[in-house]
């Protein structure tokens, strides 16, 4: 059935892990009352800041605190004026990349955390934003898995690193190495929605619905704002001509995000399919 076909699980999770390796590790959003934390962190800072404008920890402060609001511009600058005060810490280099990485330039990105990898070398968590950086890059995926590797080496219980690790391996079409740092990064932090996703969009995108299954459904229960996860959740069902519950996941991812043009062609794919089975 063409419909069918067009629901295929390795198409849709090999696209669902791309989009979504492009995001990880940006700064998530807040909720009210850490809106209001953060609103006063800044306020702390800007005063200290003010008081003692020759002390690069307090704008290093104000920049996390700027860039956890979500003001980007206002982070960078802070960023910046602790770079002209001391040019050997690399904190200020790893807030320069978030704030590139949120600001999608992942040239200006990459370029900082360079500046802190070669600041400090044996800190796993600069490996593993450089190859975070990098895995947005098609063309950079070999340089990122080298950096993974570094980062891994450097902290073996770093279960993000296993988790992102995972998951550009799979963007090579590694899916069983894929798996298997998946499962590494469940092992060390079992209730990781991500790694749950990861884990699932491999098996699906080795066309194992069955084994993808359990894994996409503990990540929705841990994260359900993850339309992604639901989407394959839909494709999955349908594949087994389960249309029902197909519709309901398949709602779900649009729900989540309503303007999605590839949440509502799924949705709209498997309502045809229920017609003609």
């Amino acid at each position: 059935m063409r419909v069918l076909t067009d629901l295929s699980l390795k198409a849709i999770a090999t696209g669902v892990a791309c989009a979504s390796l492009v995001t990880m590790a940006l700064p998530g959003f807040c909720d009210e009352k850490d809106a209001e934390d953060i609103k006063s962190a800044i306020f702390r800072y800007q005063a200290a800041a003010e008081q003692n404008p020759s002390n690069p920890v307090n704008h290093v402060k104000l920049g996390k605190a700027y860039l956890m609001s979500g003001d980007v511009d206002k982070a960078i600058e802070a960023f910046k004026a602790a770079v002209k005060l001391n040019s050997e810490d690399p904190e200020v280099y790893m807030g320069l990349a978030r704030c590139y990485g949120r600001k999608n330039d992942v040239q200006q990105a990459c370029d900082s955390i360079k500046e802190a990898v070669r600041l400090a070398p044996t800190k796993a968590q600069y490996h593993l934003k450089y190859a975070q950086l990098l895995s947005r890059n098609e063309k950079k995926l070999d340089q990122a898995l080298q950096e993974f590797k570094q980062a891994i080496k450097l902290d073996s219980k770093d279960a993000a690193a296993h988790r992102d690790y995972g998951a550009a391996l799979g963007l090579k079409g590694d899916f069983p190495g894929q798996i298997a740092e998946e499962k590494i990064a469940l092992t060390l932090a079992p209730d990781s929605a991500d790694a749950h996703f990861y884990m699932g969009s491999a098996y699906a995108a080795s066309n194992k619905g069955s084994e993808a299954l359990p894994y996409l459904q503990r990540c929705v229960e841990l994260d359900k704002k993850n339309a992604d996860a639901y989407r394959l959740l839909a494709a999955i069902m349908a594949s087994n001509h389960k249309f029902k519950e197909a519709i309901d996941y398949a709602q779900s991812a649009v729900n989540i995000h309503p303007d999605n043009k590839a949440y509502t062609a799924t949705l709209e794919k498997i309502k045809l399919a229920s017609k003609a089975k």
